[in-house]
């Protein structure tokens, strides 16, 4: 775990949450990740996870609670949708033209934490599944996050794809939640696991 000052606010803070699925006799959502935290939350398929990640974002609105969070986000989503007629320079070079300011990561170096430069001028429908996924991976950082949500994020890769993931998570400074079933390989990307049920 990464070391944290108390005197920053929680990058994520839930409390007394009910998601949109629970029904009354499901505990409420009480949790905090600090700044700088980087932790894996396991679940069968099914629990929630992906429900409580889309709440985390704002796709979902809970049903009843306090949900705070660093306005600064990025997001994996479990079925992402890329523009496949797009390239892949284009493609961040749009996400770029998108961020509020300055408020933006260096676009190369995004790329180039899971080595897409060397694919900047194909179509993003000519790659594989597991380089698309890594398109997926490097814009989450392109918006220089504070908060980082990723949801399943070892669909489709392959071992070069996890060594990358796992550096990129070492090297940054922001606050990570991996949402991932068991025995996925996500475990080897972080030390710090807890289990869906153990945030109810």
């Amino acid at each position: 775990m990464v070391s944290k000052n108390m005197t920053t606010p929680p990058a994520l803070i839930l409390e007394n949450v009910r998601l949109a699925w629970q029904d009354s006799g499901v505990p409420l959502l009480n949790f905090q990740a600090q700044m700088g935290d980087k932790l894996l939350v396991l679940g069968e398929n099914g629990c929630g996870k992906t429900t409580l990640a889309e709440t985390i974002c704002g796709y979902l609105m809970a049903v009843s609670g306090n949900l705070g969070r660093s306005t600064r986000l990025g997001y994996v989503a479990q079925q992402p949708k890329l523009p496949l007629l797009t390239s892949v320079e284009s493609y961040f070079e749009q996400l770029v033209a998108l961020s509020p300011g300055d408020i933006v990561n260096d676009m190369q170096l995004c790329m180039s934490f899971f080595d897409l430069s060397q694919h900047a001028n194909r179509k993003i429908g000519d790659l594989s599944r597991g380089w698309q996924q890594r398109i997926n991976l490097a814009q989450a950082w392109l918006g220089d996050p504070q908060l980082i949500i990723l949801d399943e994020p070892q669909t489709a890769l392959d071992t070069d794809g996890m060594t990358s993931l796992r550096k990129v998570i070492a090297s940054s400074s922001a606050t990570i939640l991996i949402f991932s079933p068991p025995q996925t390989g996500c475990e080897s990307l972080i030390d710090t696991h807890i289990h869906y049920g153990d945030l109810c």
